[in-house]
């Protein structure tokens, strides 16, 4: 697999880790945010590649 697709795979797991922990923990935690955050990194690498 290229990286790109692996890197977009990635992203849309942790974007469920982090919907997955929202929703167990009620809120916006940090633990949460994490995940966002990893999310966004991963998606933004996986666009990044996408455009190259």
């Amino acid at each position: 697999m290229h990286a790109r697709v692996v890197f977009a795979v990635l992203a849309l797991a942790f974007l469920a880790a982090a919907a997955v922990r929202l929703l167990r923990d009620g809120g916006l935690r940090p633990a949460s945010k994490t995940w966002l955050l990893v999310a966004a990194l991963f998606g933004a690498t996986s666009a990044w590649l996408w455009l190259q």
